[in-house]
């Protein structure tokens, strides 16, 4: 059971446009000078290729933070475990098996997090609820796996490890601004295996077995698989919809337009892919959280695939772009988290082309996520929302894109969809 919170006047509202960071940092880029010289963090890291096409690892390394000390170790909760640890309500949401980069540059924050590291280099990430006025009940730990501290900011980075859920009845104390100490239990990852799984005829087993993995093995023994399911009184095709690798295949044969070598074919991997990736609203990504199993995760994934979507200002409505127009800049995928030296963490959804916006101010190389690529601010032209950054290149390809602040924009579905949205919640 969560406590109340004040959304709005969280210290980490990354909904603020009118936050300017200090003098010497332009966009979180921390420099002596003004001008676009390259650090001697930067000269650490392998030299940038400067044409041709771009390199799609640059962006994971999150190397516009510098070079940070690797933290050692691996640690997985046992399933069912529950923990008192320390946590970090902000506004984005990472999913298991991707990464969260951190800016801590408040002094309160500054003097605590060092401390708790020490004993304890895992953490919670919390994220609101569907009203924005509270703690979502279900969140995600988090593992430190590099940490640098300079200049008065520690700089982390962090990797998604196993969904949990907070104690009902439990306190939630906060510690300072972001910091809180909450008690949490490890949800289950369950393996799931086939319906039939439990009823296979043995003499028919010894000969080919009626499940697999992959969907298309799966369809090249279907003449066995039916013999199996001949028991049986409903079609076969009612037990194939109970099949993992039946969803993987309707997902990635709808993905088919997104840069398919990025998408996992893995059902846990690719159930986490889509809703870090895919362009869903708040309300669904924190539906899709709570759900038990990958096999759940899937089929109410492939149900939000069938609806039609806009990417519309958040502000006054007016469209941006759709997503088919989303592509990946990143080997993590089309939608990444990217940090300001203000400690706003940006979900960052790339796309190739856009529509009604201005720039505003110059470009700038300074601490740009993707490196080689200077960046511009991106406006609403009709409420002059803050919606992003637009990439520009004179070298590399593509040679113009688009980074959009998940904050700056709404997902709208289509009203006349022929489907019930409510149909999708049960």
């Amino acid at each position: 059971m969560s406590e109340p919170e004040n959304w709005a006047n969280a210290e980490d509202d990354d909904n603020d446009p009118d936050y300017e960071p200090p003098a010497e940092m332009e966009n979180g880029h921390i420099t002596s000078d003004a001008d676009d010289t390259v650090t001697s963090d930067e000269e650490e890291f392998p030299p940038i290729p400067l044409e041709g096409d771009f390199d799609t690892d640059l962006p994971t390394s999150h190397r516009y933070l510098g070079r940070l000390d690797n933290v050692r170790g691996y640690t997985l909760y046992d399933d069912g475990q529950i923990i008192s640890i320390w946590a970090i309500y902000t506004s984005t949401m990472v999913f298991p098996g991707f990464t969260l980069p951190l800016v801590i540059n408040t002094y309160m924050e500054n003097s605590i997090l060092p401390q708790l590291l020490e004993k304890n280099n895992v953490f919670v990430l919390l994220c609101a609820n569907t009203t924005f006025n509270g703690i979502f009940n279900y969140g995600v730990t988090m593992e430190v796996f590099e940490t640098q501290q300079r200049d008065n900011l520690l700089s982390i980075k962090a990797r998604g490890r196993q969904r949990c859920k907070l104690v009902p009845g439990t306190e939630i104390r906060n510690l300072t601004g972001r910091l809180k100490h909450v008690t949490v239990k490890i949800i289950a990852e369950p393996e799931i295996m086939s319906p039939l799984c439990d009823t296979q005829l043995i003499h028919l087993k010894q000969k080919r077995l009626f499940t697999s993995t992959l969907y298309s093995d799966l369809m090249k023994n279907y003449k066995y698989r039916r013999y199996h399911l001949a028991q049986y009184p409903l079609a076969s095709w009612v037990y194939d919809k109970y099949e993992t690798s039946y969803y993987v295949k309707l997902i990635l044969e709808s993905l088919a337009h997104y840069v398919g070598e990025y998408i996992p074919e893995d059902p846990i991997k690719l159930s986490y892919w889509f809703v870090q990736n895919y362009q869903l609203s708040h309300e669904e990504r924190l539906h899709i959280l709570k759900l038990n199993s990958a096999l759940e995760r899937l089929k109410l994934e492939y149900k939000y695939l069938k609806l039609e979507r806009s990417m519309c200002c958040n502000g006054c409505g007016i469209q941006i772009t759709d997503p088919s127009k989303v592509f990946a800049m990143s080997k993590d995928g089309i939608q990444s988290n990217y940090v300001n030296p203000g400690g706003h963490v940006y979900e960052t959804v790339t796309v190739m082309t856009a529509q009604n916006f201005r720039l505003d101010g110059d470009p700038s190389k300074q601490f740009s996520w993707f490196p080689g690529y200077a960046w511009t601010i991106m406006q609403c032209k009709n409420c002059h929302n803050h919606l992003g950054w637009q990439f520009t290149s004179n070298t590399l390809r593509p040679r113009c894109f688009y980074g959009l602040a998940k904050v700056g924009f709404k997902i709208v579905i289509q009203k006349d969809s022929d489907f019930e949205l409510g149909e999708y919640y049960v």
